[in-house]
């Protein structure tokens, strides 16, 4: 006769093996893996979903994270629009116009919320610890998957969470607010050669 306890025992211990072989990436060992590369240049396209539109508003254009200046991010399409972020400053200049710069001290809820997503986007984790729960799976074959709640003000004010998808780099976020809107950036053709930064891109971080 079978002893339908003992198989029970077995399988349960089966699937937490199988469950710790499919979750054996740390977030320490995430952080060591985004952070390798101090310069990546590629592509990204967004789609942000609006209550007030019944389509998502689209675009797309390219970017430069440079670990040590900050983020170039050039939007082609609908509309050409440049940022360029560095410390304590952003520069944003829209087709046509003259470039507008916003420096730290005269508002720092907008540098808040750039750091935050250059964060994000440099896969710096530790610096997110005292601001958001964070839950990390992967699939045991590379892929990943980082959710995000936050845990304070203002953050928790403004999304209800922050999903992060990659492998050896970050492959897209999604970022949901309060009032079920949300923005996916997903990001593709990131170049993995170590090549320094150009002297037209040294000068786009000096403002």
């Amino acid at each position: 006769m079978f002893n339908y306890r003992l198989i029970n025992k077995g399988l349960c211990c089966l699937l937490l093996l199988c469950s710790f072989s499919l979750s054996a990436l740390t977030l320490e060992q995430l952080q060591q893996q985004l952070t390798t590369q101090k310069v990546l240049r590629g592509d990204f396209t967004q789609s942000k979903s609006l209550q007030m539109f019944k389509q998502p508003l689209l675009s797309d254009g390219t970017f430069l994270l440079s670990h040590e200046q900050g983020l170039i991010w050039q939007q082609n399409n609908p509309f050409p629009v440049s940022l360029v972020l560095a410390k304590d400053k952003l520069r944003q200049q829209f087709s046509g116009k003259e470039a507008e710069i916003i420096e730290a001290k005269d508002n720092p809820m907008v540098f808040y919320f750039s750091h935050l997503f250059l964060s994000l986007f440099k896969g710096d984790l530790s610096s997110l610890e005292s601001q958001f729960s964070m839950q990390l799976s992967d699939d045991g074959k590379g892929n990943w998957l980082l959710n995000l709640t936050p845990k304070k003000a203002p953050l928790d004010k403004v999304f209800k969470s922050i999903k992060i998808q990659g492998k050896e780099q970050i492959k897209s976020l999604t970022l949901t607010e309060l009032n079920t809107d949300s923005s996916l950036i997903t990001f593709s053709n990131i170049s993995e050669q170590q090549a320094p930064l150009t002297q037209q891109e040294k000068d786009a971080f000096k403002f």
